[in-house]
């Protein structure tokens, strides 16, 4: 093997009436690499001399595969077509690439929000997701939600999106993409069962940026040559009758580009932090936690022959506290932990090979795992307060993955497997697989799915009483994971029906006292997604989705499957947004209505208020009962500001979320238990935003 001279090859992306292509996603397969086109449809790639597969697609358009044949230095000029409907932008994964599993930016901003353009908003309205204790959390297609992993450029961020579901961990100024992956993962994505949520740092650019000012908070974005930059800072405090509640939040991203898509590397960094707090005189609750999340990742590139070679770095850590007085309730359990600190920190050396379909990596964890703090028990009239120290010695991690990937005309299937080490319970293969069958150009079939293995739990709540992280070392959690469904083009729009089936032999979980214990859970449904686009005679989409689900959980030493904390019979989601345009200016309109019903209470003991019968406290030893039924109908638009400050274009956004609040569920504030869905049916929450780009 030797190193080639890279040759550039520069791409220009027109429609059929020659116009450039803004934003179009260019993808060498042999090679990985990718580029994006800009305002006047040109990219550009260093690439060594070769045939290559490469894929071309944007947003309205089909897509588009070619072979390319590289001798030298060359310009390419590559015409799509316009589509009747819209995808998102395609991110290589062996998934179905639905607006949901693959946004830009651009769409998200065509969704309502809280607070701000909220990527934890845009999935839970997703098909097969379930919001679980707010937008801390939530289930997919019946995963448990600490099955779930959110990443900025491969930085893993934990407790992500426990800021009331109202702030998204990463501006959405910076993020050129997200990649949400629900279950039934390729080897690549070891040791986890729920779904994969990457952010995805925008390509470095010519100067350029982005402010915004809003209720909620305040930010910047810049984008350079080379890098890209965001800090904001906010605060949320929505609710009435209370002295004081809200989130205090801040963060800072962004990530540096050396040298080029051959042979180069990208430093990404990020830190955000949040407290939330909770005082109510009512019933002398007081309530607050700091959570922490940071990290950086170093990520390389360098191809030689048809071979190309990924090392990378990451370093990610996560820290939370807390304060709560809440064990004065009367709702209070046997074993409780009111003041905590927990720390979670992982560092992890990777390499990946790509030989043309062939895909190998292999990589090394160093994880740490602690908690501190006072506990309180009742066993009959005895009350006991312990101080509570868990740390767990340096675990190391040792995983590896092999994976074969092969598409023609009509057929794209890819399979493999991991090799994983961890202390205690030795190696462990996990293999896993997808077959996707194109019977023509309208429809395709699916199915896909594998054995996982997840060798961390956690304790959680929300609020959070406690949030702790840890190895396990009695068994790991075990899945069996099945997908599969059937894809449809019409001449409107695009529509995919799907089946799931989880089955969890081994469902390891820790009691409140961090006893490791081993359970069982089964998890089954279906979900529909629809979406039709028009463009006469104005640019109009419409999504509609169902989630059917079913999940039941064994506890150790019981013999009752009970209803899990994430069940729901039903859950319904449509949306609609449409564009206004007019020469170089937009309005965007946009909508949603989500149902849910058979949502379960969490755990055994729940509590909320009405306005008729006052606080109502209830036990629940079946584990049977449900939150009542609720629809929710949010309202958004974004308009541009007709004037302009120099080279700052100004736009404005707005958004109701719930425009007709329930009062026979009324959000009890003094609740630690209560969620967004609750918060949500009780209270419309409306939020603006200014922005300015340049």
């Amino acid at each position: 093997m030797f190193l080639l001279l890279a040759h550039l090859v520069r791409f220009h992306v027109v429609s059929e009436d020659e116009g450039p292509v803004e934003d179009a996603f260019i993808y060498v397969r042999e090679l990985g690499v990718r580029a994006y086109t800009d305002e006047r449809g040109w990219a550009k790639l260093d690439l060594p001399s070769g045939r290559y597969s490469v894929v071309v697609q944007t947003l309205g358009y089909r897509l588009k595969r070619f072979r390319l044949n590289v001798r030298g230095d060359t310009s390419i000029t590559v015409r799509v077509e316009p589509l009747t409907f819209v995808l998102g932008e395609v991110k290589v994964s062996p998934k179905t690439r639905s607006a949901y599993e693959a946004a830009n930016p651009g769409f998200l901003e065509a969704m309502p929000f809280i607070g701000d353009q909220d990527v934890g908003y845009f999935i839970s309205v997703a098909p097969g997701v379930v919001p679980v204790y707010g937008l801390a959390y939530f289930s997919v297609r019946g995963s448990s939600p600490f099955e779930n992993l959110i990443t900025y450029d491969g930085i893993p961020l934990f407790n992500a999106f426990s800021y009331y579901g109202m702030y998204t961990p990463i501006n959405v100024d910076i993020v050129g993409g997200v990649k949400f992956l629900r279950g039934a993962f390729t080897p690549e994505v070891g040791n986890l069962s729920g779904s994969l949520i990457d952010f995805q740092s925008a390509e470095p650019d010519s100067l350029s940026g982005v402010v915004r000012v809003s209720r909620t908070n305040t930010g910047l974005a810049l984008r350079g040559r080379g890098w890209v930059l965001s800090a904001r800072v906010g605060i949320f405090a929505p609710l009435k009758g209370i002295k004081i509640l809200g989130t205090l939040t801040g963060d800072v991203s962004g990530k540096y580009s050396f040298g080029n898509s051959l042979r180069g590397f990208d430093i990404s960094f990020v830190a955000n932090n949040a407290v939330n707090r909770y005082i109510n005189d009512y019933r002398g609750l007081f309530y607050t936690s700091e959570i922490f999340n940071g990290g950086f990742a170093l990520h390389g590139r360098w191809a030689a022959d048809r071979v190309m070679l990924k090392p990378g770095l990451v370093y990610s850590v996560s820290t939370f506290q807390s304060s709560d007085s809440s064990f004065r309730l009367p709702y209070i359990t046997d074993y409780y932990i009111f003041n905590a600190r927990s720390r979670y920190e992982l560092l992890k050396g990777y390499l990946n090979a790509h030989f043309g379909n062939l895909i190998a990596g292999t990589e090394l964890q160093v994880i740490n795992s602690h908690l501190n703090g006072v506990a309180l028990e009742i066993n009959d009239t005895l009350l006991a307060i312990y101080y509570l120290m868990y740390r767990y010695p340096t675990k190391v991690f040792w995983g590896n993955f092999l994976k074969y990937r092969y598409e023609d005309a009509h057929v794209l299937t890819e399979f493999g497997g991991r090799l994983d080490y961890f202390p205690k319970l030795g190696f462990r293969f996990s293999p896993s697989g997808l077959y996707k069958y194109y019977l023509n150009t309208r429809w395709a079939f699916k199915v896909q799915g594998g054995m996982y293995r997840q060798f961390f739990t956690s304790i959680f709540a929300f609020p959070p009483s406690v949030f702790y992280y840890v190895p396990v070392e009695r068994s790991e959690i075990l899945s069996y994971q099945i997908v599969s469904g059937v894809e449809r083009t019409f001449p409107w729009g695009v529509g995919e029906a799907t089946l799931f089936f989880k089955y969890y032999p081994r469902f390891t979980y820790m009691t409140t006292k961090l006893e490791e214990k081993v359970g069982r859970l089964r998890s089954f449904g279906a979900d529909f997604w629809v979406r039709k686009e028009s463009k006469v005679p104005l640019p109009i989409t419409a999504d509609i989705s169902l989630t059917l689900m079913n999940s039941r959980i064994l506890y150790e030493g019981d013999t009752v499957w009970y209803p899990t904390p994430w069940d729901v019979n039903i859950t319904l989601n449509t949306s609609l947004f449409g564009y206004i345009r007019r020469n170089d200016w937009e309005v965007v309109l946009g909508g949603n209505v989500a149902f849910y019903y058979g949502r379960p209470f969490r755990g055994i003991v729940s509590h909320w208020r009405d306005p008729f019968r006052g606080e109502q406290f209830i036990i629940d030893s079946t584990h049977s009962l449900r939150l009542p039924p609720f629809a929710r109908v949010d309202v958004f638009w974004r308009a541009p500001i007709p004037f302009k400050l120099g080279p700052l274009s100004l736009d404005v956004s707005f958004s109701v979320i719930n425009l007709f609040p329930r009062k026979d569920v009324t959000f009890d504030p003094t609740n630690p238990d209560a969620d967004l869905a609750n918060l949500t049916s009780s209270y419309p929450i409306s939020s603006i935003v200014v922005r300015g780009v340049w």
